[in-house]
C-alpha cells in the first residue's frame, strides 16, 4: 500500500526507528511494516557484527529513552581504580580504563567482563600480558601499563609513587600504571668499566699532567646504590676524580714517574672504602696513561726526563 512503509532488518543489524525525528522503537532482525502517511518515519540501521556501540549520539538517544531501549544494549563501566577486560565469545577484544565505559548491543554473542582493581593487584599476570600485547591497541598498552624485562645479571627495582616496594629478579614483568606512578629501574650487576679521562692535574712541584684512568666496579647492593645515591655512576666518577687529584697533587713528578702503580693503589684504597657503604665494589683501578705538556720538558734534568719517551712536538705520554 502506498502509505505502508516496509523495513527489512538483516540478522547482523539493529535499527532505530524515528517518527518526526523522535525515537519510537528499536528494530531487530526481520521484516517490519508501519503506516507512514506523509513520510514521517525514518530509520537508522547499524551493523552489529562488531558489538560495541561507538557513536556518541546513539548513546545519548539510548540513554534518554532507557525505558524503550534498555533491553537492547549493555553498558560496562569502571570505577577510578578499576580496569575491565572484555571478551566476546571467549576472545579478548578490549580494555576499559578506569572511570570509563563502553556500550554494547545485546546480541547472541556472549560478552564477558573481568574486572581488576589496579591498586590492589598492581602486577599484570603473565597470561594477561600475552593477551594484551597480542590484541590490545599500542596506545592502551603504552598509557596503561609499564612492561619491563630483567635479564640475568640484572636487578629490577619497582617504585610505586616514588616508594621502593619490590626487588625484581630475572623475568618479564608488567604493572598497571593507572592512578599511580610506576617506575622500574634496571640495575646492571655485572662488572662495569668507568673512564676518568683528560684530567688536568698539578703535581706537588707544579708540573701539569693530563691523566687518564680506568676503573672496574660492580653493583653489589642495588637497593643501596639506587636509593641512597642520586646517581651511583656519577658518585663513583667523582670519587675517582678526587682520589686521582689527591694521589698526584701530593707528590712531585719524579716520585710519580718512579712508581706509577702507587697511584693505582692509592686511588683504589681511597675510593673502595668510600663507595662500599653504598653498595658498590671497586674491583680494579689503573692509570692508562700520563701525558705531560711539551712545554714542561724544560724542567731540570734531575727530574725524570730520562724516563720520558719524547715526542717531536705536542705531548709526552708516559705509558
Amino acid at each position: 500500500m502506498i502509505f505502508r512503509k516496509r523495513i527489512v532488518i538483516a540478522d547482523n543489524e539493529r535499527a532505530l526507528l524515528f517518527r518526526d525525528r523522535q525515537l519510537i522503537a528499536v528494530l531487530t532482525a526481520g521484516v517490519h511494516q508501519f503506516w507512514d502517511i506523509g513520510e514521517h518515519l525514518k530509520v537508522r540501521i547499524f551493523d552489529i557484527t562488531a558489538t560495541e556501540i561507538t557513536q556518541k549520539d546513539v548513546k545519548v538517544l539510548l540513554r534518554n529513552k532507557a525505558s524503550l531501549c534498555e533491553a537492547f544494549y549493555t553498558v560496562i563501566s569502571t570505577d577510578e581504580n578499576e580496569v575491565a577486560l572484555i571478551y566476546v565469545d571467549g576472545q579478548f577484544t578490549d580494555l576499559i580504563k578506569p572511570q570509563s565505559e563502553k556500550w554494547f548491543w545485546n546480541t547472541e554473542a556472549k560478552v564477558e567482563v573481568r574486572r581488576i582493581n589496579v591498586t590492589e593487584q598492581v602486577e599484570v599476570s603473565a597470561k594477561d600480558m600475552k593477551v594484551l600485547a597480542k590484541a590490545a591497541k599500542a596506545s592502551v598498552l603504552s598509557a596503561g601499563m609499564v612492561i619491563k624485562e630483567v635479564t640475568n645479571q640484572q636487578v629490577g627495582l619497582l617504585f610505586i609513587d616514588g616508594k621502593l616496594v619490590r626487588v625484581l629478579k630475572a623475568g618479564k614483568y608488567g604493572f598497571w600504571n593507572y592512578n599511580q606512578t610506576i617506575v622500574v629501574e634496571i640495575v646492571e650487576t655485572r662488572a662495569q668499566t668507568i673512564e676518568v679521562a683528560g684530567q688536568e692535574i698539578l703535581t706537588k712541584d707544579k708540573v701539569s699532567l693530563r691523566v687518564n684512568l680506568s676503573a672496574t666496579f660492580k653493583v653489589t647492593d642495588a637497593v643501596k646504590a639506587v636509593t641512597e645515591l642520586a646517581n651511583y655512576k656519577e658518585f663513583l666518577y667523582n670519587a675517582l676524580q678526587l682520589a686521582l687529584r689527591k694521589a698526584i697533587g701530593t707528590k712531585v713528578l719524579d716520585v710519580l714517574l718512579a712508581d706509577k702503580e702507587a697511584i693505582d693503589t692509592f686511588v683504589r684504597g681511597f675510593v673502595a672504602k668510600k663507595v662500599v657503604e653504598f653498595g658498590l665494589t671497586l674491583i680494579e683501578v689503573g692509570v692508562k696513561d700520563i701525558i705531560l705538556p711539551g712545554e714542561a720538558l724544560n724542567i731540570p734534568k734531575w727530574q725524570s726526563q730520562r724516563k720520558l719517551g719524547l715526542l717531536e712536538q705536542g705531548f709526552v705520554m708516559l705509558l
